[in-house]
């Protein structure tokens, strides 16, 4: 795991020259040492051609290879990657039967010679985490790419005689010229989502390279393509025991792939079935306890820290139990330069001091993170399929109709039984797939976010809404089923910019890899092409899944009902988080009170005091967002 930056300028008055002007090289270095945190082995940078190549070093394999972007043999091409390519083993030895010959055991060396016998079709080989940079230096051509599920960053930027990318947006912002500028439809989407899905930056004239996607960058311009994308077209394969263990195998065959470190291996565990089945089949590939990891919430009914310790004994791991506290300023200021981007998930917090924790014991960790996308684990899923039921049961042309007016007359109290509560499941089933995945993934919903914003925000809006990002989503999968959408929409937005970024930046600030198995591309694909009726079906998610770990995850485990990853923010905002927001916001916060409707915050924070409910994920939202403002602005 690494930090790779870089910039070409195109106007080099030589262009095969390797001589890079003093001024340039000040720059190239500042900008690796903005991501040293990311790769604390070392640091090195290559120049020529009008291009600076930095590289800040994780060692993981191949501890004695040099903290510097690799040059080939020839010296026609230049890499700097961030991330494992956990085939290059397999790849090694095709190459060296084709008469190729390795200076070290990086991955690094493998991809770099990988692309000089096939050129970009190189990706269609990769199988691991990744985001890289190759200087063709024949082609005059920069070539990035990014993982196919967008488990790697990639920030980058167009100017007038260039281009200049970095594994963060901080990287960036070391390079003479570039704006600070806020980037309104950024704000409209952090206040939908709680983060800023890609390519969209929070900062005009900088974007993100999304997942799946190269990027080509010569004197003629930049070009996208993408090379990957996720297909929900469902195969016919045979079910039952056969196709459980072929699940039970993959995802074997997934972990064990991904063991391979010269340096200490863990794992987070969440007490969930994704983060237990991976320790499992860990600990039957390591012959010591497998050191485990788990946040847990002092003063609060911690199902996840039970559940995690009957899993670490279950495989005698070594585990370790870190109590959360709450969140300080210093904290919420240092998470703020560690994400670039304002980012509203609350278990943020959790997630960075785990890492924290956890980096002290190792280096590498696994974690069970993207199982619920790929096996069905979300609510919303099992939701779509008992809507999908309501609405097949009506004519399709009145049925928007006809659902609306029962859902109106619907009982609904909280008295009633929950399977008899039909008002939601009657209206769900009127509005579609795409409205009612909208609503539940939205922090803040279109009206509350007309009464908060300031009038020049909305006025610079100009009728910009963050719901295109999720229309766009399905349109392209329009073709599937209703719940394959949910899951492609998820895979696009809320696992790419959300779980992963979060897991990506809390980690890599304490120099941890983290890995993450139930993303195995292989793997992610078997799952897409089952229909989902395999994984959901009878208000229960996860069905192949649970069938396949019978015997691997204990019971209790297994039959455990699903829950978030939830911090008790409404305890946090009565006390050190609430005291901040009050001094920082409240206080005359010079940012939010720059884009915000300062009465309509007073408000909210008002009705919230006074016992409101179901406003504490959009108060701790203005709390990050002017964090971020006084880190970055």
């Amino acid at each position: 795991m690494c930090g790779i930056p870089a910039f070409c300028r195109f106007d080099s008055n030589d262009p095969q020259s390797d001589a890079i002007p003093a001024e340039s090289e000040t720059i190239l270095r500042r900008m690796t040492r903005a991501l040293s945190h990311r790769g604390p082995d070392g640091q090195g940078t290559w120049h020529g051609d009008g291009v600076g190549l930095g590289y800040a070093r994780l060692a993981v394999v191949d501890l004695t290879a040099g903290a510097r972007p690799f040059v080939s043999e020839d010296g026609r091409s230049v890499l700097v990657l961030n991330g494992e390519i956990y085939n290059h083993d397999l790849l090694r030895d095709e190459l060296v039967r084709q008469g190729r010959r390795f200076r070290t055991r990086t991955d690094t060396e493998v991809l770099l010679q990988l692309y000089e016998a096939m050129g970009e079709r190189c990706l269609e080989r990769l199988r691991g985490m990744f985001a890289f940079a190759i200087w063709d230096r024949s082609k005059r051509r920069l070539m990035l790419a990014r993982d196919r599920l967008g488990i790697k960053p990639l920030y980058y930027r167009c100017h007038e005689d260039g281009f200049v990318f970095g594994s963060e947006l901080k990287s960036i912002l070391e390079y003479p010229g570039v704006s600070r500028v806020v980037d309104e439809r950024a704000i409209e989407e952090f206040f939908t989502f709680g983060y800023v899905p890609a390519p969209r930056t929070v900062l005009h004239g900088i974007s993100k390279l999304e997942a799946g996607q190269a990027l080509f960058v010569t004197t003629h311009g930049v070009e996208a393509t993408r090379y990957w994308d996720l297909d929900f077209s469902p195969e016919g394969r045979p079910g039952g025991d056969a196709l459980a263990q072929e699940l039970r195998e993959a995802i074997n065959k997934a972990v064990a792939g991904q063991l391979g470190s010269d340096v200490p291996v863990g794992t987070l565990l969440s007490g969930g079935v994704d983060s237990t089945a991976v320790l499992g089949f860990m600990t039957e590939r390591l012959v010591e306890g497998v050191p485990s990891f788990t946040a847990s919430f002092p003063g609060t009914r911690d199902e996840d820290q039970a559940f995690a310790d009957l899993a670490a004994r279950r495989y005698e791991s070594e585990w370790k139990d870190v109590p959360i506290p709450e969140p300080t300023p210093e904290l919420l200021d240092t998470m703020a330069w560690h994400f670039d981007e304002p980012f509203a998930d609350p278990s943020a917090v959790p997630t960075f001091l785990v890492c924290a924790e956890a980096r002290r014991r190792v280096t590498v960790c696994l974690s069970g993170d993207g199982g619920d996308e790929s096996f069905g684990g979300y609510r919303r899923y099992r939701d779509n399929e008992s809507r999908k039921a309501v609405r097949g049961l009506v004519p399709e042309r009145e049925a928007a109709a006809l659902l609306s007016t029962a859902g109106r007359w619907a009982p609904d109290s909280k008295w009633i039984p929950k399977p008899l509560r039909l008002r939601s499941l009657l209206r769900g089933a009127s509005e579609g797939p795409l409205a009612c995945y909208a609503s539940e993934m939205s922090i803040c919903d279109a009206a509350s976010k007309s009464r908060l914003f300031g009038a020049s925000l909305k006025e610079r809006l100009a009728g910009y809404e963050a719901m295109s990002v999720l229309e766009e989503c399905f349109g392209r999968s329009a073709r599937w089923d209703s719940t394959a959408q949910l899951q492609y929409a998820d895979f696009k937005t809320y696992l790419a910019d959300g779980i992963l970024t979060k897991v990506d930046r809390a980690s890599m600030a304490h120099g941890l890899e983290v890995r993450v198995p139930l993303l195995d591309h292989p793997l992610v694909e078997f799952m897409a092409h089952l229909p989902s009726s395999t994984k959901v079906a009878w208000g229960r998610g996860k069905r192949l899944l649970r069938q396949s770990l019978r015997g691997i995850v204990p019971e209790q485990i297994l039959n455990r009902r699903k829950r978030g990853f939830t911090p008790p923010l409404g305890r946090w905002l009565e006390g050190s988080a609430g005291a901040l927001f009050e001094s920082r916001v409240l206080g005359g916060g010079p940012f939010v009170s720059s884009l915000l409707d300062m009465d309509e915050v007073h408000r909210l924070w008002t009705e919230h005091r006074a016992g409101g409910r179901g406003r504490s994920q959009l108060l701790w939202a203005i709390l990050v967002l002017e964090t971020w403002g006084r880190c970055f602005q």
